[in-house]
């Protein structure tokens, strides 16, 4: 990369860590050491109780203030930059899914205050607020209308990942902000539910959005991580959005002892058969992937300044509407 691409921060818009309080968040190394400046790390999804989530959460961020020479828990742009002045990487917190609320919206505030700066309006069943992408096809219900407004109120970027086709319109069309589809690929590249179709990912741009490149290796194709195939839905990506709407969030789980696949299976509701969750060992594209994305997209003619976008100034843009400054 130019001198300029070093120098720009790079965003990384969720990791697939697992949630729960036992995690060695050591484990964060591994995105720094390959230069990301900020990640969402996920303390909870629907497959969790409200007390799981509010457990993890709490244990993430005595782990992250404890480790404050490495790491900055970070609330808003500002915070971000100055991690990345100081060489450290920045965090915030997401939450897939409403579940986390138990029904009460005036949980949203709560988690904002905890540091909770994304959430999703649910994780691939339906819930009282949204509807699953693995489920029946609805659009927000009344309770999800006012999460959403409720989450335009306090500051908190809205994301569709793991949501149906008609909830996800539904968020595009009502948020005040833009929405994003956070770690999300274009089913017209790889055909899994769990992709989004290009419909979505139009309506998703034009609305001042950003999709991110997803590379958990069933979403890219046949248990497939490499570069290039990474590459065809980037540059799939690019194409229907334009590369000012296209981003990164790889859904990466570095190796760790949870078992992903027996995680997977022990919940075929949420992770349901034909789906490809049987995989055995299940591989992921993180951010060790970003030069060779950096060189695919130079080969390809993109400017600097497209790909600073990509790597992290879009996500960032996205931030400075949604968040409270």
């Amino acid at each position: 990369m130019t001198k300029t691409l070093q120098e720009i921060l790079v965003w990384d818009a969720h990791a697939g860590l697992f949630p729960s309080p036992d995690m060695d968040l050591n484990i964060l190394e591994d995105w720094r050491k390959d230069g990301v400046n900020y990640l969402s790390v996920n303390v909870g999804f629907d497959v969790m109780s409200r007390d799981e989530t509010f457990a993890t959460l709490a244990a993430y961020r005595r782990w992250l203030l404890a480790h404050s020479d490495r790491f900055l828990l970070a609330g808003n742009l500002a915070d971000i930059d100055h991690a990345h002045r100081t060489g450290r990487l920045a965090i915030s917190f997401d939450i897939e899914g409403m579940n986390a609320l138990g029904g009460d919206i005036n949980m949203v505030e709560v988690y904002h205050t905890l540091g909770v700066r994304q959430m999703l309006f649910a994780y691939n069943l339906n819930n009282l607020a949204a509807g699953g992408c693995h489920d029946v096809d609805i659009t927000l219900t009344e309770f999800g209308i006012d999460i959403l407004t409720e989450m335009n109120r306090v500051g908190m970027i809205v994301d569709a990942s793991h949501t149906s086709y008609r909830t996800s319109m539904d968020l595009i069309e009502r948020s005040r902000t833009p929405v994003v589809f956070s770690h999300s690929n274009p089913t017209s590249v790889w055909l899994h539910q769990r992709n989004i179709k290009d419909e979505q990912i139009k309506a998703c741009a034009a609305k001042g959005g950003v999709i991110g490149l997803n590379g958990l290796a069933i979403f890219v194709g046949n248990n497939d991580s490499t570069s290039e195939s990474l590459l065809i839905h980037l540059f799939r990506l690019i194409d229907l959005a334009g590369p000012a709407h296209v981003g990164l969030g790889f859904d990466y789980t570095p190796d760790v002892s949870v078992d992903l696949g027996a995680i997977l299976r022990a919940r075929p509701d949420y992770w349901p058969k034909g789906q490809q969750y049987d995989t055995p060992n299940i591989e992921h594209a993180g951010p060790s992937k970003i030069p060779d994305l950096v060189k695919g997209m130079q080969a390809r003619g993109l400017s600097e300044s497209e790909i600073g976008g990509i790597l992290g100034g879009n996500f960032t843009r996205v931030a400075h509407a949604s968040w409270i400054h």
